[in-house]
């Protein structure tokens, strides 16, 4: 692949953080870096001149075991200017307990999608204004997408209320079934209060 016009220059200056290049899919430079540089790198690619990399598409991450290091944050970018992706692979130093710095100074949107990370692979993000669960309860142990996971039993969420252990996607309310002899195909169920 021949490297585009901006890697040039963003080559000299993060030359020492970059732990290795290729292209990840057709005309997309894909660069790896160690997780402790994450902030300064993005940060600079968001910043790039002749067309940053303003949007953040994706953020997700993968178990790469037996490998080390095991865990790789796996950030998506598009310059909407020059209508061109680069991906940034981030490794994070233990394979123990892997830690990254937030980007959600950088990016907003990253907020809810660390979150995700954090809830399915246990990374944990430094510096995140609200770092907790978004998928499973707070009672879950562990976390699903590790390659180690055990899947074959059931969790009992001891110690947790009766309350935690129901998902009520309504807060308050209940969707209650409208009898079918009452019903048309265009009608909407009935939405009731618990309280009343």
């Amino acid at each position: 692949m021949n490297k585009p016009v901006w890697f040039e220059k963003f080559e000299s200056h993060h030359g020492k953080q970059i732990v290795s290049t290729r292209e990840s899919a057709p005309g997309e430079l894909e660069i790896t870096i160690n997780a402790k540089d994450v902030q300064e790198v993005l940060g600079s690619l968001k910043s790039a001149d002749g067309g940053s990399f303003d949007h953040l598409s994706d953020l997700t991450a993968y178990d790469d075991a037996p490998n080390s290091p095991r865990f790789k944050m796996v950030y998506e970018l598009i310059s909407m200017q020059r209508k061109e992706r680069c991906c940034l692979i981030a490794q994070c130093e233990s394979d123990e307990t892997p830690a990254v710095d937030t980007v959600v100074s950088i990016w907003k949107g990253a907020n809810w999608l660390e979150r995700e990370v954090y809830d399915m692979y246990g990374i944990h993000f430094n510096g995140h204004p609200d770092l907790r669960r978004i998928l499973l309860p707070e009672a879950f142990k562990g976390n699903p997408l590790r390659k180690d996971f055990v899947v074959d039993h059931r969790q009992q969420f001891e110690g947790s209320s009766a309350s935690d252990q129901v998902f009520d996607p309504f807060g308050n309310t209940i969707i209650a079934p409208t009898s079918s002899s009452t019903s048309s195909p265009n009608s909407s169920p009935k939405t009731i209060d618990k309280e009343g």
